[in-house]
């Protein structure tokens, strides 16, 4: 079996393989790259990918407690990573910090505006820490993933939730559907799109086929009007017809 795990540390979700059946939300250890990591599953997959890494049980309450140790001593190596940061006067800005759960790897992701040289900061991380260090730069998107929080709908964000992957999102997905191009409305808590323009794309671009464009010319039953608005689910068009606003569903009207 297959299954998307989401790890601790803040890392993407990978993919694992395991001979036996877990459930989501399963708390498990699992060994990639000659580290353990205690995850929680996400899903199970039913196509078959290549795994990152395989499950290795369930974990127990004694794995559960010695997360929390874990986490304790990542916050601890944070403080101190910050400080050999500014010692180093490099422009980055530590986001996360996360031991493996065996302590043989410690995450760190960093933000920066710049490509970063750190490598003399790396030796000083090997020495101060005495373990391997995996340095990663992520982006605004990887920020919010992590953190989490609520997006404009109510809910928690869809990337720290359940997304493996950003998809890629783009102005004209919100053009298809007609919303308003106020970025402050079309921005996540990340500060870029909301990766939920891309769930319903397909059949916004679909739909809009049987549209007409804004500022088109139409034929109406009362004569020639221009579009100045249009209602995709309720399948009618807001025109300006002389000095009056009406709606006229959209097999009622004719593109000049």
């Amino acid at each position: 079996m297959n299954y998307e795990i989401k790890f601790a540390h803040g890392e993407d979700n990978i993919f694992v393989a395991s001979d036996k059946n877990y459930t989501v939300s399963d708390m498990v250890i699992v060994k990639v790259d000659k580290c353990k990591m205690i995850g929680r599953v996400i899903r199970e997959l039913s196509e078959s990918l290549a795994p990152e890494g395989v499950i290795i049980e369930l974990a127990t309450s004694l794995d559960l407690e010695l997360s929390e140790k874990v986490a304790q001593d990542s916050d601890h190596a944070k403080v101190k990573i910050k400080a050999l940061v500014k010692s180093h006067g490099l422009d980055m800005k530590v986001i996360e910090v996360k031991y493996t759960l065996d302590y043989k790897r410690l995450y760190i992701s960093f933000t920066s505006e710049h490509r970063v040289d750190f490598r003399a900061l790396l030796k000083d991380l090997a020495s101060n820490f005495k373990t391997r260090i995996a340095l990663r730069q992520i982006g605004p998107r990887d920020v919010a993933k992590t953190f989490g929080g609520l997006g404009p709908c109510g809910r928690p964000l869809c990337c720290s939730e359940f997304m493996g992957e950003f998809p890629n999102v783009s102005i004209k997905m919100a053009k298809n559907q007609a919303l308003s191009l106020n970025q402050n409305k079309l921005n996540g808590l990340c500060g870029r799109l909301m990766c939920c323009l891309t769930y319903e794309d397909d059949f916004y671009r679909q739909a809009r086929k049987n549209f007409p464009d804004f500022g088109d010319v139409i034929k109406t039953a009362d004569g020639q009007a221009r579009v100045i608005g249009l209602n995709i689910l309720g399948n009618t068009v807001k025109v300006r017809l002389d000095n009056a606003v009406r709606d006229y569903d959209v097999t009622e009207i004719e593109v000049v």
